[in-house]
């Protein structure tokens, strides 16, 4: 294994000298990597050391402002960049960098795009165009996500429950009353309904926008059936069906969806891609001392409304990327420095879905198929490679490509879509415990994210 991660070391840095060949001639150049969490596993100082084996001329400072992006830290970057200081590289999540292209904090890049001889949106296709604005691309797709349903695929197999690759959501519903049915489960199913995203990713999925445009100005569609279909299907399985926890019961509980599929107390969850690497952190390789997954782990797609939405588009969506702020000393060479940390690299820089059009999967199944231990111990093969590559890849087209937002629907949804979701948090319960019907759901959505909306201008 490690002869082999060397030879894919060399590999990538044999086909970027060519495109960096001319750095060994250019003057000198400083730049600032501002970041959180990029210190762990020495991320920031091995992308750093390997750069400057392809670009000698290049010095990069990194200083970590905190373990994660939170609304603190990002306070704390915003106050720098404010007050003038230099700072030339910065990976936030796509909203957050959105509402930086929008309030002018972030530089365009289209010019060190052109500078560089890139097909940018060939390269990242739909992603690309999720960071720009007005014509311009204001970052660099690093990481994806996705949601899917993960499952004890030992228990279904013991059991005799058949999940397929992909299903719609009335034929999940059937395999969750299946697995609630298996004696000494605390709840058949787990799912963090809070999170919005993956409660309206379905109807996204199916082409619902939540957010269009008409007569010129926003347009809401909590009202579309789409919607309302993919936020009922949480709904019956917790409350019609009570195959799952009911969102009372997994705040009430304080459950831990995740952690309760690795003690095999639930049997399956809908979640991201990060359930593989927060069961290695907080289970497997933390005093637990497991150090093996004592079951094997199956993946299917996010359930879909219908068979055509199932057979159309996938659930895949822009996580993050970097961008160049407006204090940035040189955008060219910052702009280089984050494509190379997001085209490759993927022994050191942990993403395991990447963006890039010929992304290497398997490369990237390593951040989760291999762990390093608190005392430097190297576990290979913790999950098969199958199984990972399964969770970051979709079977087919983003259903951002699929059904693209118009230039003005994509300002729209950086300006507004981050407070919605926000709003969206207190009013979900409301409907899925049951307090209030459809109808005063949608309506009192539509009240409060217009006065979002009116409020924000």
């Amino acid at each position: 294994m490690k002869r082999s991660r060397i030879i894919v070391a060399l590999l990538t840095l044999a086909m970027l000298v060519p495109a960096f060949g001319a750095f060994s001639e250019a003057e000198p150049v400083t730049l600032k990597w501002v970041g959180a969490g990029f210190e762990a596993s020495g991320i920031a100082a091995g992308m750093i050391e390997r750069y400057k084996e392809v670009a000698p001329h290049v010095t990069i400072e990194y200083q970590e402002l905190g373990s994660l992006m939170d609304a603190e830290t990002m306070s704390r970057l915003d106050t720098m960049i404010a007050g003038g200081e230099q700072v030339d590289i910065v990976y936030l999540t796509t909203a957050d960098l959105l509402t930086r292209a929008l309030n002018e904090a972030a530089l365009p890049l289209n010019d060190a795009i052109a500078a560089s001889g890139d097909d940018f949106e060939g390269f990242y296709g739909a992603y690309a165009k999720t960071l720009s604005i007005g014509g311009s691309f204001y970052g660099i797709p690093r990481a994806g996500n996705t949601f899917k349903v993960f499952y004890n695929k030992s228990l279904a197999d013991e059991y005799g429950i058949t999940v397929p690759a992909a299903t719609t959501t009335e034929q999940f519903r059937e395999i969750a009353k299946q697995f609630a049915e298996i004696p000494g489960l605390n709840y058949g199913g787990e799912i963090q309904a809070l999170w919005v995203q993956m409660v309206y990713g379905s109807a996204q999925q199916a082409g619902w926008k939540m957010i269009t445009e008409e007569d010129g100005k926003p347009k809401l569609n909590f009202d579309d059936p789409r919607f309302l279909d993919a936020v009922k299907f949480y709904y019956d399985m917790a409350k019609e069906d009570k195959s799952i926890a009911t969102v009372a019961m997994y705040v009430a509980e304080s459950l831990s969806r995740r952690a309760d599929l690795a003690r095999q107390t639930a049997a399956f969850i809908i979640d991201g891609p990060f359930t593989f690497y927060w069961i290695n952190a907080n289970f497997l390789f933390n005093d637990t001392g497991v150090k093996e997954m004592p079951f094997e782990i199956g993946v299917s797609e996010l359930p879909a409304l219908n068979e055509e939405a199932m057979t159309t588009a996938s659930y895949s969506t822009l996580a993050g990327g970097f961008y160049v702020p407006k204090t940035s000393a040189n955008v060219l060479e910052a702009y280089k420095f984050e494509r190379f940390f997001c085209d490759g690299n993927y022994d050191l820089s942990g993403n395991y879905m990447p963006m890039a059009a010929d992304a290497d999967f398997e490369a990237a199944a390593l951040a989760l198929t291999r762990w390093r231990d608190a005392e430097g111990n190297v576990y290979d093969d913790i999950y098969p490679t199958a199984t990972i590559v399964s969770a970051v890849t979709v079977p087919n087209d983003s259903f951002e490509a699929v059904y693209p937002y118009t230039e003005v629907e994509r300002e729209y949804a950086g300006k507004y879509v981050p407070a919605i979701d926000l709003m969206l948090e207190g009013v979900f319960p409301l409907y899925l415990n049951g307090e209030i019907s459809a109808e005063e759901f949608v309506k009192e959505l539509t009240v409060q994210a217009q006065q979002i909306i009116d409020d924000i201008g």
